[in-house]
């Protein structure tokens, strides 16, 4: 029964965020949801082969992305001491672009929380760390 309720709610919870992210750069002449998305990744410290594990999409797709992030200004490729690694590193412009989608989100599901009770905001966290442990074994397999 968990698990169908999970099933249920990702997807659901997925697309609002695809939605909150797409509604905040609908008005820039920037990124597209899925390449903010890689912008996102590479926020976190993400490589391009963990980013195409991540996303389900191949690495040629993630390239392709990363390609037209560089090529936009969001992204800059720095060359590793490894000479086969290259490290991505969001551009000034990409951090401003970044901050403003992920504050416009933060802010869209902070007004919904303010609505929950003190201990509805608790269970909620509870809740939140518990998925994040068991999607974290369910990984590790």
């Amino acid at each position: 029964m968990l698990a169908t309720k999970l099933q249920t709610i990702m997807p659901e919870v997925g697309r609002t965020m695809r939605s909150l992210a797409n509604h905040s750069l609908r008005d820039e002449v920037g990124p597209t949801v899925q390449q903010f998305r890689i912008l996102q990744l590479t926020h976190l410290g993400l490589s391009q082969t963990q980013m195409a594990h991540f996303l389900q999409v191949s690495m040629a797709a993630v390239s392709k992305l990363v390609d037209s992030l560089v090529k936009s200004g969001f992204l800059e490729r720095i060359q590793c001491a490894d000479r086969r690694c290259l490290q991505l590193k969001l551009t000034p412009e990409g951090r401003k672009i970044h901050k403003k989608v992920t504050s416009h989100i933060e802010k869209a599901i902070d007004k919904q929380v303010v609505k929950l009770t003190k201990e509805e905001v608790s269970d909620l966290e509870k809740g939140l760390t518990v998925l994040c442990k068991i999607m974290g074994m369910i990984n590790e397999k």
